[in-house]
């Protein structure tokens, strides 16, 4: 019997639909497995891989800093930190055992660590002494593992402590020399690569690969341990006898740059704890380079370098002083109000008078003034590395709000700010015969691939040697003048120049707050090093008062220190 037509062709639409829909889903199907397998393959793979793959760092040794001696002032200690892996531990009860005789930790506390979590490596002990760690190696417990970990200790205590900077919870430099230097001191951390199961824990038999930790550079400083502390000592002396708030002490070997000591007040330790307090935030900069301040008459030995340079004065060129002199209106008086009358160049210096020296400067010229500002290194960073290197500041004749006026101050160390660094390297330059060079911190860098030198940079001749050594002479005449004859130091000849800058308020200066600072060179001819000295807001005021007594003891002390011989006898 026949079966309906309609029917049988309604049933082979059916059957074709369903095997469309089979075939439909199945070339779906292969199209994904080919997808999963084969054109993503890689991509999943690696998505396998980072699923039972686990990593632990291991720390690199960070590099130390050193004084220009080799005496180590920061440096990384290396202690090892016990872990546990529960399951690699073949007899636990031996185990625990065997660490208690070695941590000194009761049996009964050390199980309840080694069993708080079996799927990871547990903290046992940490920062424990290298003997002990040498016992626990010794011992060769499975699934007792030595991980290593730094900590920064400062052999000498806390010296330069603005100048080295610290290191952060992570190993890090934070600010000084540990901040610019990091990529040198902090070397390069290893790794451990292992595999772990579905819950996170390691599989003893996986797969282990090791990429180990390459240590830190050491780093040379040009800076003294005992020129350091002696800096410090006395400068925090003298804010403590002065009334000051604070100061700065900065020593330079005028023929390469090297600073030698660089001292602030206040400051930080280093030691303390705890560490860091937010609330002190200003303590942690190296302030000789981030903060400015207007340096007032030491100015002058760079003011009469550029005139003497330009051959618009000497020594012996007559001034009529009538103890003021006008500008725009504005009157300028010397640092007592006193008139000196007939006076020479060099008794412009002697004196420090501020209107013989903006007199001075006007012979000289506005453009010519401010190009000698910048031979000498100002209105520029010097270089030196340390973080936040201020360039300070000054007017230019093409600066809106220029005047003759500025001209003038300028002249005598007012109305321009300056870093201590900037002053003692451009005052440096006077004593090196008219060279300026680059202050310099780092003598050399120890690292994995040898020896760095760094060597002196000379930056241009700022003044001829023929005009440096006239200044320099001047200077000389100034240290040698009735007022500081206590000061001397027996057997030795010295160049200094005193400073008082009022300091800048609402309305014009304070009469009562001073910069009080003393500049200058031991000995001379040939000078060994320069010293600058700054107390801030003393009682006394005046920089030949209160800072020139600071500078002749660390001159006396280092004249011993350095076995310099007598330059001359009385």
């Amino acid at each position: 019997m026949r079966g309906n037509p309609a029917i049988e062709q309604v049933q082979r639409w059916r059957l074709l639909v369903v095997a469309l829909a089979i075939t439909t889903v199945a070339a779906l199907v292969v199209q994904r497995l080919f997808w999963y397998q084969v054109a993503d393959h890689e991509r999943f793979v690696a998505m396998a891989a980072e699923e039972h793959q686990d990593s632990r760092p291991l720390a690199a040794k960070r590099g130390a800093i050193v004084d220009a001696s080799g005496h180590p002032l920061a440096m990384s200690v290396m202690y090892d930190d016990v872990y546990v892996y529960t399951p690699e531990i073949r007899n636990l009860s031996r185990a625990a055992e065997t660490l208690s005789s070695i941590l000194t930790i009761p049996v009964d506390k050390l199980l309840q660590k080694i069993q708080a979590d079996d799927r990871q490596w547990n903290l046992l002990a940490s920062q424990v002494p290298a003997d002990v760690a040498a016992q626990i190696e010794a011992a060769e417990l499975p699934g007792v593992e030595l991980r290593s970990t730094r900590t920064r200790e400062y052999p000498e205590g806390s010296i330069a402590a603005q100048v080295l900077g610290f290191v952060g919870a992570e190993g890090h430099g934070l600010s000084g020399l540990e901040l610019t230097l990091d990529e040198q001191l902090g070397g390069k951390d290893g790794i451990v690569i292992t595999e772990r199961d579905t819950v996170g824990g390691e599989i003893t038999i996986g797969r282990k690969a090791l990429d180990p930790p390459v240590s830190g550079s050491d780093v040379v400083l040009t800076i003294d341990r005992y020129v350091q502390r002696v800096a410090e000592r006395e400068l925090e002396a003298a804010v403590k006898a002065n009334k000051a708030v604070g100061g700065s002490i900065i020593v330079m070997e005028p023929s390469t740059g090297a600073i030698l000591a660089m001292a602030s007040n206040p400051t930080y330790s280093l030691t303390a704890e705890p560490f860091f307090r937010p609330d002190q935030q200003q303590l942690y900069k190296p302030v000789g380079v981030t903060d400015t301040y207007e340096p007032g008459s030491v100015m002058k030995v760079v003011t009469m370098a550029g005139a003497i340079e330009q051959g618009v004065v000497t020594p012996d060129s007559m001034y009529q002083d009538r103890g003021v002199a006008v500008v725009s209106g504005v009157p300028i008086r010397n640092w007592d109000g006193g008139a000196y009358g007939n006076v020479t160049v060099r008794d412009i210096i002697v004196h420090s008078l501020n209107t013989g020296t903006q007199w001075v400067a006007s012979l000289v010229g506005a453009e010519r003034f401010y190009q000698n500002l910048e031979a000498f290194g100002f209105g520029a960073q010097t270089g030196v590395p340390l973080n936040g290197e201020s360039p300070g500041s000054f007017r230019r004749p093409s600066d809106p709000g220029w005047s003759i006026l500025d001209l003038a101050t300028n002249s005598f160390g007012q109305s321009i700010s300056v870093t201590p660094l900037q002053m003692i390297t451009a005052m440096a330059a006077i004593g090196n015969g008219g060279v300026l060079v680059q202050p310099q911190l780092v003598r050399e860098i120890r690292g994995p691939n040898g020896v760095e030198a760094v060597a002196p940079k000379p930056v241009r001749q700022a003044v001829s040697p023929r005009t440096a050594e006239t200044v320099l002479d001047m200077m000389v005449s100034a240290w040698d003048q009735p007022t500081l004859q206590a000061q001397r130091v027996e057997g030795y000849r010295l160049a200094a120049k005193s400073g008082t800058a009022g300091i800048p308020e609402a309305g014009g200066y304070s009469p009562e707050k001073t910069y009080a600072s003393f500049g200058g060179f031991a000995p001379v001819p040939n000078p060994w090093f320069a010293i600058l000295v700054r107390i801030d807001q003393p009682e006394a005021m005046y920089g030949g008062i209160v800072a020139a007594p600071v500078f002749s003891k660390i001159a006396q002390e280092l004249l011993r220190y350095y076995r310099v011989p007598p330059t001359e006898t009385r």
